[in-house]
């Protein structure tokens, strides 16, 4: 019994890990600010947005 409540706060851990990490990468997103992962750059588009940037490289 030990070994599965271990193991069932392991996985609680581990989802409220994943869970503040996505609630970093959308707040990033919100204020359209980069995000910084091990010192690498990322910036997020919505789909529009990338639509808007293929077709102004098309069309230059």
């Amino acid at each position: 019994m030990t070994g599965l409540l271990e193991n069932e706060a392991f996985c609680m851990g581990v989802a409220f890990g994943i869970h503040l990490y996505q609630m970093t990468v959308m707040k990033a997103h919100e204020r359209k600010e980069p995000l910084i992962i091990n010192d690498t750059l990322y910036y997020f588009q919505d789909g529009r947005e990338r639509l808007e940037q293929v077709l102004d490289e098309i069309c230059r």
